[in-house]
């Protein structure tokens, strides 16, 4: 049924379907939550238990149709903003992010906040957060529209000057050589990286990772490269991590009996439709094996690491209970300095939705508090140690 969900007219039979069933649904959903005992969380607004069910209803039918987003290497609204990086150098990809016959460094855009730097920028007190954005590996980019709300709260509220937020190449189904599997994402993120080293001559004691869902599962990839990796390539490690609820383990997420069963699933917006189609993709034609690599599923698989990790998730979400126990694995590995941030009552991804879901209170706390901690390791922008 899903692959005839990619044709007309069964599309848009869909979507038109879809649409009608949703409306005629709302006022049903307006009763219930009227009263706090009606909703998904006593502790949320009535805007709160209506937004998130109404973005969960959204999530599920563009899992369905499988839109996608486009990446056009072109400016956009981003204008002077946006730039277009060049895939690093082929030394630099070995092991689980070695090039194949399909999957291969490319070009890739980027989309800067608040504004561009250049190699002839001056860098002594700038700190740049390189963030990787969310979407389960199939749908997002770094421009504004997507990813502007979280940038300007990590502008707003920690030290950082920059955001550089790259447009990772996405995974699609139906599976296939060139439909942009594991490890295509991640190549990316390694060029972008590298970019701030290399191209703008930026230390890596002023870059700080961060990612947010998906994006924090690559971000954890990178983390492990880099340990594993970084010396035999000359790789330094960034100053820090920030971690914004990290999709932990894919390979779970792939089955229904394990994403319904979860505590959270009433209280989230990541139905498994979502969550199936982004793995199923990211996997790609070699199928579901490739989700057990402990570059795409960390749970139970810590790794030692140089870089201080500070990790926020939302005590309502679905993937709580994962990021609480891969912080406790990552903490039990001797040396690893890893820090759990626990938003009370808050969805998946607050950082990149409390704007749209009422959360916004909550994402600003996040923020300030990543903010805290970046400042507590003596890291900032002007005078910066």
């Amino acid at each position: 049924m899903a692959d005839l969900l990619q044709y007309q007219p069964f599309r848009g039979l869909y979507a038109l379907t879809a649409l009608g069933f949703e409306l005629a649904r709302i006022p049903l959903w307006i009763l219930k939550y009227i009263l706090p005992y009606g909703r998904q969380h006593p502790k949320w607004s009535f805007r709160q238990a209506l937004s998130v069910r109404l973005f969960l209803s959204a999530v599920h039918h563009i899992a369905r149709l499988r839109i996608k987003t486009p990446l056009p290497l072109t400016p956009g609204a981003e204008k002077e903003r946006f730039v277009v990086l060049k895939p690093a150098a082929g030394k630099y990809f070995t092991g689980p992010f070695a090039p194949t016959e399909h999957v291969k460094p490319i070009p890739i855009g980027a989309s800067w906040y608040p504004a561009p730097l250049t190699p002839s920028s001056n860098t002594s007190a700038i700190l740049v957060i390189l963030h990787l954005h969310g979407g389960a590996f199939v749908i997002g980019d770094g421009r504004t529209k997507a990813s502007g709300y979280f940038a300007r709260k990590l502008l707003n509220h920690t030290p950082a000057t920059h955001v550089l937020a790259p447009q990772y190449r996405l995974s699609t189904l139906p599976a296939s050589p060139t439909s942009n599997p594991f490890p295509a994402a991640l190549q990316d993120c390694l060029s972008a990286y590298l970019h701030l080293l290399n191209d703008l001559h930026i230390p890596a004691s002023r870059i700080i990772l961060s990612g947010d869902s998906a994006g924090a599962n690559a971000a954890i990839s990178l983390l492990r490269y880099i340990s594993q990796f970084g010396a035999e390539l000359d790789i330094p490690a960034p100053r820090a991590a920030l971690l914004w609820s990290p999709w932990i383990s894919p390979a779970d997420s792939i089955h229904r009996s394990k994403l319904e069963s979860n505590r959270n699933y009433g209280t989230d917006y990541l139905p498994y439709s979502f969550t199936s189609w982004g793995g199923l993709a990211y996997a790609g034609a070699a199928g579901p094996k490739v989700l057990e690599s402990e570059y795409v599923s960390h749970k139970g698989r810590p790794f030692r690491t140089s870089v201080p990790v500070w990790v926020n998730t939302g005590s309502a979400e679905v993937l709580f209970f994962d990021d609480v126990e891969w912080v406790e694995s990552m903490r039990g590995v001797v040396g690893n300095e890893v820090v759990l941030d626990v938003e009370e009552t808050a969805v998946h991804d607050v950082c990149l939705v409390g704007g749209q879901l009422g959360f916004d209170a909550e994402a600003t706390a996040c923020a300030r508090r990543a903010g805290e901690w970046v400042r507590g390791l003596g890291v900032g922008g002007e005078g910066m140690n």
